[in-house]
């Protein structure tokens, strides 16, 4: 049976079972190394959010960037972001190409919370944020060169391919007007959606036979040349980041991750959980005084038993 034939019968296969996802794609002007480290699965199924949300926080940690472009677009789904219809989106594909780390996800399991992304990144590298609602590239300006986190929400793509190509080419020429706007070249781009759409699992084989299909731009994310991991824009000079901003950003990662973690014997963990912890000891409390009387019954009862 000739493979196009295979492959048909697998597609029908997977057609049967489905999973709600999104995709996602993180790129960086600099060079964030070890991103991948942070997830554990591959593109056959979907990706753990805590893991894709962990990897965007360990490139963030770096506060390698000036901008910080957080895109969401309703409505994207993987065969919008393939090598197939690269020509839809020249410039922002453009922008992948050019930067030094690029991550593509095809499916991860639920939408990243971007709310919360936006506040770690304010937190950590001190930036401001600049929202761009109605699409409008003038709504980005700049009075300063402050970090800035700039949130792009996007209209949702049509269903008819025509209408969605046609919007699709509309949101990359905004992207391109927003990027030629700033005052830095160093950039860091999440670009995903935040509502799930209907994915079909497939095949290891069918993946195989056209990645250009089924991998977010595959040309660029599964480039030989990226597998050893190189600063690709050594020319565009910029100052230590440590020295300007007072971000050691190894200390910075490990101080967050520690954030998230609860002490049982901190204070402020006693304080936030009063209630909790009250109900907690009193339960406990309790219990260990039932078990006190029922011991001490039970040993009269014995010695009483003794002297009969």
């Amino acid at each position: 049976m000739k493979v196009s034939g295979i492959l048909a019968l697998l597609a029908i296969f997977s057609s049967c079972f489905c999973f709600d996802a999104v995709p996602l794609v993180v790129a960086s002007h600099k060079l964030v190394k070890g991103l991948k480290d942070e997830l554990s699965g591959n593109n056959l199924k979907p990706y753990k959010v805590d893991e894709a949300t962990n990897m965007i926080k360990k490139l963030v940690t770096q506060c390698s960037s000036d901008e910080y472009l957080i895109i969401n677009q309703p409505g994207l789904r993987l065969n919008d972001i393939t090598d197939i219809e690269k020509e839809h989106w020249p410039h922002f594909y453009k922008y992948l190409t050019l930067s030094s780390t690029v991550v593509g996800l095809p499916w991860v399991e639920e939408p990243i919370d971007l709310d919360y992304l936006e506040k770690y990144i304010l937190k950590t590298c001190k930036a401001e944020t600049i929202s761009v609602d109605h699409e409008d590239e003038r709504e980005v300006n700049y009075i300063d060169s402050k970090t800035r986190v700039i949130r792009i929400e996007l209209s949702e793509l049509p269903e008819n391919l025509d209408e969605r190509r046609d919007e699709m080419r509309k949101h990359d020429l905004l992207i391109r007007q927003i990027l030629r706007k700033l005052p830095s070249p160093h950039y860091t781009i999440i670009f995903t959606a935040t509502t799930t759409q209907d994915y079909h699992p497939l095949p290891r084989a069918a993946i195989e036979h056209s990645p250009k299909r089924f991998n977010v731009f595959d040309s660029i994310t599964n480039d030989p040349s990226r597998k050893d991991e190189v600063e690709r824009n050594d020319r565009f000079h910029r100052p230590p980041m440590n020295s300007h901003r007072g971000v050691n950003a190894m200390h910075k990662y490990v101080e967050n991750r520690k954030k998230n973690e609860v002490h049982l014997f901190s204070r402020k963990t006693w304080e936030n959980n009063e209630k909790l912890i009250a109900t907690v000891v009193v339960t406990a409390t309790a219990i260990f005084m039932q078990n006190v009387y029922m011991t001490v019954m039970n040993r009269v009862r014995e010695k009483k038993i003794k002297n009969a």
